[in-house]
């Protein structure tokens, strides 16, 4: 990977897909995508939280990118989507399991 190639893949993570407005560039993905994993742009997928432990459950099957999480970012300072319901009840079942093994 060149200089150029990196320079453009930080930018991409750091400010989101749409930075320089060039459409054939952009992401094929948006963030709303059901292809897209929620708790990843929260950053608290359970996927990577328990990766390299006893309850590691394996890599998540929906799409984790950087600047997807940017982009998200950017757009829910200005609407809520509601993307934290869906954490929370992961949170509450992965607590129920926890409390599982625990015993």
């Amino acid at each position: 990977m060149s200089a150029t190639e990196q320079m453009r893949a930080m930018l991409d993570q750091l400010m989101g897909t749409a930075r320089d407005g060039a459409e054939g560039k952009r992401n094929r993905y948006h963030f709303s995508d059901p292809r897209v994993c929620k708790s990843f742009l929260l950053a608290c997928c359970p996927h990577d939280i328990l990766a390299s432990t006893r309850m590691d459950i394996g890599e998540c099957a929906k799409v984790h990118e950087l600047a997807l999480r940017a982009d998200f970012e950017n757009a829910s300072s200005h609407k809520d989507y509601g993307y934290e319901l869906d954490v929370m009840y992961n949170t509450r079942v992965g607590g129920d399991l926890v409390k599982y093994y625990s015993i």
